[in-house]
């Protein structure tokens, strides 16, 4: 096979387009609990204590529902040691695309290529552990899918939540690569609003492993970029109760019902600058948590950064082949992700302890709040990060 053949260029071309369009158009229990009726409370930690930067006490099974045009993926709590001695979950970053691109791919790409993506605490085929669990809802970025932010979504459901992915299909990875993105803001946001509380309908009445799972009664939703617009605009839904933004492109509906929110910013994001995720946190209802972690950018949420450490990434590999790609799109696909960007595992980790924090605190399963605290910031030495809390 030769590397730098027209078919391999354009393939490789497009690969690398679908994953720069992708981040560039972003920017346009273990422990005693006492149950009632209403909520579930637990005492797991004090408030500067960033219990939840790491796994929770269930193991995490995977599975996937089907809404009539779209796939969602479902990651739910399984019992402890129920993943014993089985293998990891896997995706492609290939899965993202239209499958005449996909089939093609693998014969044109580098030998050696390897867009497999191992979630190592993921795991198909697990038994359910006891529920019922909040749900909650992630809505992903503009240019992505479903599973790109698998490594903590994965540890928000170890925390014993139900997390529905649905696959946005009208701004997808896929939508970008065949042209079909369409409407404004305004319409794609009140789809992936629909989408949402389409999910929380499909995952209440599934059958199967997920049957009697999530409480529909308590519900949060998470969201990254244009997915964190669409998961701070979700809040004006009866159905859901607390949300969170991960660098989010914005709030559409306003005024901003008073309901918990937060947001995570990274303070060197270049595609969802730092001045306009502030814009958005100013237009929220208290009470409300604001995140600035240093040395974060676009992708820092996301398993992107891995590839992209790994030298598996699309961007990557199109530079390997030769192609010459516009400097502004190679930076925002590998933004958060270079050296001197925050450790991967710590940027992670942050996520995940402020956003399970604000979960459990906002639907009510610990009665004060638990990692949320103002000194919490100290327990991530290696990280500079900016803390307001407006109640």
């Amino acid at each position: 096979m030769r590397l730098h053949s027209r078919s391999t260029r354009r393939v490789l071309g497009a690969l690398a387009t679908a994953t720069l369009l992708a981040v560039t158009a972003c920017s346009s229990g273990a422990d005693s609990t006492t149950t009632t009726a209403k909520a579930t409370t637990t005492t797991v930690g004090t408030p500067d204590e960033a219990v939840f930067a790491t796994a929770g006490p269930y193991d995490v099974g995977i599975t996937e529902l089907d809404l009539p045009d779209r796939k969602v993926s479902v990651f739910y709590p399984a019992p402890k040691g129920s993943s014993k001695g089985q293998q990891p979950a896997t995706y492609s970053q290939l899965d993202a695309l239209p499958a005449s691109l996909a089939e093609a791919a693998p014969k044109l790409l580098p030998p050696g290529t390897d867009l497999t993506f191992v979630m190592p605490t993921t795991f198909d085929g697990l038994p359910a552990a006891k529920g019922p669990f909040p749900l909650v809802v992630f809505s992903h970025g503009f240019g992505s899918f479903r599973l790109d932010a698998s490594s903590v979504v994965s540890g928000i459901a170890s925390w014993g939540f139900v997390v529905a992915s649905p696959e946005h299909i009208e701004r997808d990875r896929a939508a970008l690569v065949t042209g079909k993105v369409g409407g404004s803001v305004s319409e794609l946001t009140t789809t992936d609003v629909k989408v949402i509380t389409d999910t929380i309908a499909l995952v209440g009445a599934a059958d199967g492993v997920l049957k009697g799972l999530a409480d529909t009664d308590k519900v949060g939703v998470v969201g990254h970029s244009a997915g964190g617009r669409a998961a701070l605009s979700a809040l004006s839904e009866d159905q859901v109760d607390v949300a969170v933004g991960w660098a989010p492109a914005g709030r559409w509906d306003q005024p901003a019902p008073k309901k918990p929110s937060m947001v995570l910013a990274a303070k060197v994001d270049v595609l969802v600058p730092l001045e306009e995720v502030q814009t958005t946190f100013d237009g929220l209802a208290r009470p409300k948590r604001l995140v600035v972690v240093e040395k974060e950018g676009h992708n820092s949420f996301t398993d992107i950064c891995k590839s992209v450490q790994s030298g598996q990434d699309l961007v990557g590999l199109a530079e390997k082949a030769g192609l010459k790609l516009p400097a502004n799109l190679a930076e925002g696909g590998r933004d958060g992700c270079l050296p001197g960007s925050l450790d991967t595992a710590t940027a992670w980790a942050i996520t995940q302890n402020f956003t399970v924090g604000q979960l459990r605190y906002g639907l009510g399963i610990d009665p004060t709040p638990v990692g949320l605290g103002p000194d919490v910031v100290k327990e991530f030495p290696t990280a500079t990060i900016d803390y307001t809390v407006d109640e």
